[in-house]
C-alpha cells in the first residue's frame, strides 16, 4: 500500500519561495543566513534542517556543497495507479523471456 506524500508545511513552502525568487533575480541560490531572514528563522541549524527535508524530498538539489548552489527539481508528474510501463520488456513473463509462439 502507498502512502500519499505528506504536503508540504508553511515553513516549506516560504523556503522554496525564498529559493525561487533568488534564482529569478540573482540566478543563484541565497545562503542559508538568506533564507533564515526571509521565512523568519534565525538559528541556521533549523534552515539546513528545511532544506535537508526539502532535498529529501526530491524538490531541490546542490550543484555543490553550499546551499547557496542549490537548484528546484522539475516535479515528476503523479502516475495514476493502475498503469504499467509499456517500456522495454512489457509483455515479458515472470522470467523476463517473452514466450515463444
Amino acid at each position: 500500500m502507498r502512502r500519499e506524500p505528506r504536503p508540504l508545511t508553511s515553513r516549506q513552502e516560504a523556503v522554496l519561495a525564498a529559493i525561487r525568487s533568488s534564482l529569478t533575480e540573482r540566478g543563484h541560490g541565497p545562503t542559508v543566513r538568506e533564507i533564515g531572514a526571509r521565512v523568519g528563522l534565525s538559528s541556521t541549524s533549523s534552515v539546513a534542517h528545511q532544506l535537508g527535508r526539502l532535498e529529501a524530498r526530491g524538490l531541490i538539489a546542490r550543484t555543490g556543497r553550499d546551499w547557496s548552489t542549490c537548484v528546484l527539481v522539475e516535479e515528476q508528474p503523479a502516475r495514476r495507479p493502475g498503469l504499467r510501463s509499456r517500456g522495454p520488456g512489457a509483455g515479458a513473463d515472470r522470467y523476463g523471456q517473452r514466450p515463444t509462439p
